[in-house]
């Protein structure tokens, strides 16, 4: 047993370092190939730090684990919300989301509609035995990776007809002189390989322990495996806030939390003893719900911009706080229960 947790710590540990080479060597690739700072947060960099959980939940299904996969997605969701209070009591006193403009508004809606999309489909297929599928992966799955797609279309148009505040920090000089194109493709190829291989061993050691300590594998996946997956999301948040770029932080998370519902579909796609969602427990509502509230919370926030702080945070990191913490305690209850 306690190897099975050294594994896991070490492939987290893995994860977390990679994960936050892979974002800076995105953040690279999308300063020399000319691209903007609102596809660098919302898209390029939200795709970097989610691949651990694309990694890990493709290697869950492949072994037969679906909650662990979808788990994963729900649990680094809010984990990723739960990142933002964490950053707003690093930013200094005043809400942090004071500092960020509307339009992360919309992406944060974007989020909210395809994680209630997903608990649509566990509940048609939980209490109405609907399980349609084309090729073996899930009409509900395919409907996500098409609603992700025209949503990041969506968002990149917006974002280009209402560009961020130019007070936001501009890479004026060139930040990494001694990086060409090249080079970082080469970095962040080497950081996706180390990921793939600390992701599948992950999952499988997550799933040994899970059997072994006889918690369910709802709880692992989304709390345990989501924490060490979310864990680049973290660091990127953190290293943006501090350089003062809160556009870039906040849009690295809502990025992140759109992605991450896409990766439902790919580990649908090798999951090969069914539908992935038909499969899963009907559980993973709960997780669900606490991350659109979480959500939720944090979008009343930005639009409505209290000045009001308790402990140089504001309340809406706070109540999100409150809530994610409230979630792992009613999760890690029911783990403990359901069979």
């Amino acid at each position: 047993m306690k190897q099975l947790f050294l594994e896991f710590i070490l492939m987290a540990i893995f994860i977390i370092i990679s994960g936050t080479y892979l974002s800076k060597f995105g953040d690279i690739i999308a300063d020399k190939s000319g691209l903007g700072q609102a596809f660098i947060g919302g898209i390029l960099i939200a795709m970097a730090t989610s691949l651990p959980e694309l990694v890990t939940s493709i290697s869950s299904a492949l072994v037969g684990a679906p909650d662990i996969a979808v788990g994963n997605a729900f649990g680094s969701n809010t984990f990723n919300l739960v990142i933002l209070a964490f950053a707003d009591l690093l930013q200094g006193k005043g809400p942090l989301l004071l500092r960020v403009n509307y339009s992360h508004i919309l992406s944060g809606l974007v989020g909210v509609l395809l994680s209630a999309l997903v608990v649509f489909s566990l509940i048609l297929s939980h209490f109405m035995n609907f399980n349609l599928s084309i090729f073996g992966v899930g009409v509900d799955s395919i409907t996500l990776l098409i609603t992700y797609i025209i949503s990041v279309r969506m968002i990149y148009r917006y974002d280009q007809k209402n560009p961020l505040d130019p007070d936001d920090p501009v890479k004026e000089e060139d930040p990494n002189p001694d990086y060409t194109l090249n080079k970082a493709l080469m970095g962040f190829a080497i950081c996706a390989v180390v990921i793939v291989f600390s992701g599948y061993r992950l999952t499988i050691t997550a799933d040994q322990i899970s059997t072994l300590t006889g918690i369910d594998q709802s709880f692992i996946g989304s709390i345990m495996v989501a924490a060490a997956t979310s864990l680049p999301e973290l660091v990127a948040t953190i290293s943006a806030v501090k350089i003062g770029a809160y556009n870039m932080a906040v849009g690295n998370v809502f990025g992140s939390n759109i992605f991450n519902m896409t990766v439902i579909f790919f580990a649908d796609l090798f999951y090969r003893q069914g539908v992935l969602l038909q499969d899963a427990k009907i559980v993973h509502i709960l997780t669900a719900t606490v991350g659109i509230v979480m959500a939720t919370i944090i979008l009343i926030g930005l639009f409505y911009r209290s000045r009001r702080s308790f402990m140089w945070m504001g309340w809406d990191a706070i109540a999100a706080a409150t809530v994610y913490f409230a979630g792992v305690y009613l999760l890690f209850q029911l783990g403990l229960n359901v069979i």
